[in-house]
């Protein structure tokens, strides 16, 4: 410090201070030097002070200062803004904020889910999305794209089969908030009957869309009878069999429930399986070819043996057999239990009532077959149909086990030989 100097320094002044000496300055030039020099000194504090700020706390600094940004070089693709903004860091733990404020993120409110809630006269007379029928169906009943007409659509106006809306409910089957539609649905005609439950919704566009098929007659279900809705799940009643001619009251039914899991349709309440029906049994009846050997000129007899079983798994207590023959033979004497029936073409069915049959058991029911036609040639001379079946004393003939159908019927030739 030069001699003229005669300011304190900084460490002098602090020295003072901190011993609670006197920090006055007698006036003259020497005191404006000395408030000259305390100033530049502040300046240079406060500088450094806000250098070390700026460092520690980047985006605060970055906040207050206004510098503007970097020419980038020529060519540079610009960058393209997000589509929704970043929140701006928080300096709410910082010492030097100024104010506290959440930060905010614009978005755009959810659309609401469509109303999938379609009455059964707009259902009824849509165009419907309707997955494949069964194989035996799909040359009767319209799939695809299909136009209903009040609840109805079939092939071609002469079809025999017509596809049918039978029943309509509503439920939040995908848990949207919004409701959807149930449908049950039916194709069948005199002969032939299905019915399955289909669900549908409506699309952002308000068009009717198909949702998933809910539940079809699969398995051990035989018929489905009605619907009903049951919080998000659809309920069913299915049956074990179902047939025209046979009383409701010998099937058995069952509710069953099914849910949306997300891609598809998949059974949530409710029984799985159905207990045996004590009305339902595997019936088989076999029997091979009939040869008659000639009596006389106009005559021949045989024996045609039929052997008729009962596979379970329910005892058969009214099991019968019916039998036809073409237009010129005869069974005589007629075994105990059967009748005979002449038609107006002279064919003849004969129809023979049994013991009852446990399961497992067989028995055998011989025919004493005969023919009488002036002139009949040897060779082949028509041929008999046999069924077994159980009917009870109300006149029903009862069902059997699905697939199980075809060992109840057996067909053989007539053959006359020398």
């Amino acid at each position: 410090m030069s001699e003229h100097d005669t300011s304190p320094n900084l460490d002098d002044l602090f020295a003072a201070y901190t011993s609670g000496g006197p920090l006055v300055v007698p006036p003259g030039v020497a005191a404006a030097r000395q408030v000259a020099r305390r100033r530049r000194t502040a300046r240079i504090v406060a500088s450094g002070v806000l250098a070390a700020v700026l460092v520690a706390t980047p985006a605060f600094a970055g906040t207050w200062l206004d510098r503007e940004p970097p020419v980038p070089p020529a060519g540079t693709p610009t960058p393209t803004s997000p589509a929704t903004t970043a929140p701006t860091p928080s300096i709410c733990n910082s010492a030097f904020a100024i104010r506290c404020e959440s930060p905010s993120v614009t978005s755009s409110p959810a659309a609401p889910p469509p109303n999938g809630r379609i009455g059964e006269k707009e259902l009824g007379n849509a165009t419907l999305d309707l997955p494949a029928w069964p194989a035996y169906l799909r040359e009767h009943c319209p799939a695809g794209r299909v136009r209903f007409s009040d609840g109805r659509a079939q092939l071609s106006p002469d079809a025999d089969l017509q596809v049918k809306i039978l029943q309509v409910v509503h439920a939040d089957l995908d848990r949207d908030g919004a409701p959807e539609t149930a449908a049950l649905i039916n194709c069948g005609g005199l002969e032939m009957s299905e019915s399955r439950v289909l669900a549908f919704d409506r699309n952002q566009s308000d068009a009717i869309v198909t949702t998933g098929l809910v539940v079809a007659e699969t398995g051990d279900i035989a018929g489905i009878h009605r619907i009903r809705p049951a919080g998000s799940a659809v309920e069913a009643e299915v049956v074990d069999f179902s047939s025209d001619g046979i009383p409701d009251s010998l099937a058995q039914h069952q509710w069953r429930a099914y849910s949306w899991s997300g891609a598809s349709f998949v059974q949530s309440g409710g029984p799985t399986v159905f207990p045996a029906n004590p009305r339902i049994t595997d019936l088989s009846i076999s029997g091979g070819q009939l040869r008659l050997a000639r009596v006389d000129d106009d005559q021949a007899e045989g024996v045609l043996s039929l052997i008729i079983g009962n596979q379970g798994p329910q005892p058969a207590t009214e099991p019968q057999v019916r039998v036809h023959f073409p237009a010129g033979f005869d069974v005589t004497p007629l075994p105990r239990g059967c009748s005979r029936f002449v038609s107006s073409d002279h064919t003849i069915t004969l129809t023979c009532r049994l013991a009852a049959l446990a399961v497992t058991e067989t028995v055998a029911l011989d025919l004493s077959v005969s023919v009488r036609r002036p002139g009949l040639g040897a060779g082949k001379a028509g041929e008999y149909r046999a069924t077994v079946f159980w009917s009870g004393s109300e006149g029903a003939t009862y069902p059997e086990p699905n697939g199980t159908h075809r060992n109840s019927l057996v067909t053989g030739s007539l053959i006359v030989t020398d």
